[in-house]
């Protein structure tokens, strides 16, 4: 398998651009009851570097379950697609996330559970469709003297979750949009996501995998010792304490660094010697110090409370209520421990929220159609080696316009469609881009409409 494109020009140099920071303080805070005019202050940024204004289109870059820092600096295919079509760019971060803190102040918490329930994925797409009508009528029409019934072209863009309410944007407001980017988009809500570990089985290849496995069941037998060898001694659930585990052979292979981790412990593994030492010395230089995670990132006790709980208390919320993604180990053959369970992840959403149903999969699925759902010029593309994969769509959809592509190749992992291009990609995924280009030239060149 060729490991870049043979023959095919140098990538496009890297776009420099100036982010501004900004906020809409009229977001509604219930779109959904006419009754409650409260409104929040909600956290959006801007890159005009490259916008023809003022009839260039419009890129909505759509932020996430964390602190939106706008355009992520290793993520900018955006801002080449909006450098190639003279593109505004606005990046808007998710209530309930970072700064977009709807009950900011509040004495009982931010993120008090009663709060929480205007966090949910159809209040975020109603602020999306606000946030767009409210940017293009005061930043666009009124700025530069244009009509009241202008409305430029609108691209939405996203990667994960995400990724998912790109799509289902172009879904439900498809009179705002005229195509969608969804990079990686979970957008089939699972409740036992058992294909998540036998993914990261199957990228991780027999021998690795057989690594990672005799690690968890090092880790287990050396309770509650070995939790200090990962600085953990403070996840007093054994529970969290194997999520973290679980967390630290997964990532590394959903974001490409899965090299980096197999060739740290297979050596080790197929000698015949302990393999603990070197897992230990990977999680630390490379899982916590370049990865960024932290032992008490799943701390569940730290999620409980509602004003420190922060992002983390926040997904899991949607994870609880309404997304579920809940990553439990398969019966067979399962790098993570038995410990991450249906039952582990039904106790901690009791314990950090007191809720007792199970989340809304079902009803979820249903109102946004699954892996089938239904937004015309929408392309969604998926990494065949990233775990979420089952979670997106994978398959040509009968509906106008939208493309499924699984970018096949060593290495091809989570929102990878996103990153900046480099010379060094694998062919499948320059060959993956070259689609997306093609797409946002159609979108760029169309209407706002179904």
């Amino acid at each position: 398998m060729p490991s870049k494109v043979q023959g095919s020009e140098a990538a496009p140099p890297v776009p420099t651009y100036n982010q501004s920071t900004e906020w809409y303080d009229g977001q509604t805070l219930d779109h959904f009851n006419m009754q409650d005019a409260r409104t929040y202050s909600q956290r959006f940024f801007v890159i005009d570097d490259f916008w023809k204004a003022p009839s260039g289109p419009v890129i909505l870059h759509i932020c996430g379950e964390y602190t939106c820092p706008g355009i992520n600096p290793a993520r900018l295919f955006p801002l080449e697609m909006a450098r190639e079509h003279g593109a505004l760019v606005v990046s808007v971060e998710h209530r309930f996330f970072g700064e977009s803190q709807p009950f900011a102040g509040d004495a009982a918490g931010p993120l008090a559970t009663p709060h929480l329930a205007y966090a949910n994925s159809r209040q975020a797409l109603a602020d999306l469709a606000q946030f767009t009508a409210w940017f293009q009528e005061t930043r666009i029409n009124a700025a530069h003297g244009l009509p009241a019934d202008n409305f430029n072209t609108w691209i939405v863009v996203g990667g994960s979750y995400p990724g998912a309410l790109a799509a289902w944007y172009r879904e439900k407001f498809p009179h705002l949009s005229a195509g969608s980017h969804s990079a990686s988009g979970v957008v089939r809500a699972v409740l036992n996501y058992t294909q998540f570990d036998q993914q990261i089985a199957s990228a991780a290849g027999p021998t690795c995998a057989g690594a990672l496995r005799a690690i968890t069941r090092a880790l287990e037998d050396g309770l509650p010792g070995s939790k200090a060898l990962l600085n953990a001694s403070g996840l007093t659930n054994d529970g969290d304490f194997f999520y973290l585990v679980a967390d630290s052979m997964a990532e590394p292979v959903q974001y490409a660094h899965r090299d980096e981790l197999c060739n740290a412990v297979t050596p080790a593994f197929s000698a015949g010697k302990p393999v603990l030492p070197a897992y230990v010395q990977f999680v630390q230089e490379v899982f916590y110090a370049r990865m960024g995670n932290s032992a008490e990132d799943y701390n569940s006790q730290n999620m409980a409370d509602p004003v420190t709980g922060g992002n983390g208390r926040s997904w899991w919320w949607f994870k609880c209520s309404e997304l579920a993604y809940w990553q439990v180990a398969p019966e067979e053959g399962s790098i993570r421990s038995s410990a991450v369970s249906y039952a582990y992840h039904r106790d901690l959403c009791f314990r950090v929220f007191g809720r007792t149903a199970l989340p809304e999969v079902d009803a979820t699925n249903v109102y946004y159609g699954s892996n089938k759902t239904a937004g015309t010029y929408t392309f969604f593309d998926n990494g065949s080696q990233d775990p979420w994969r089952w979670a997106g769509v994978q398959e040509q959809l009968p509906v106008e316009n939208t493309v499924a592509n699984v970018i096949e190749c060593d290495g091809c992992a989570h929102c990878q469609s996103l990153y900046t291009p480099a010379d060094s990609d694998p062919a499948e995924l320059s060959a993956d881009r070259d689609m997306l280009r093609a797409a946002y030239k159609v979108w760029a060149g169309r209407s706002n409409g179904p």
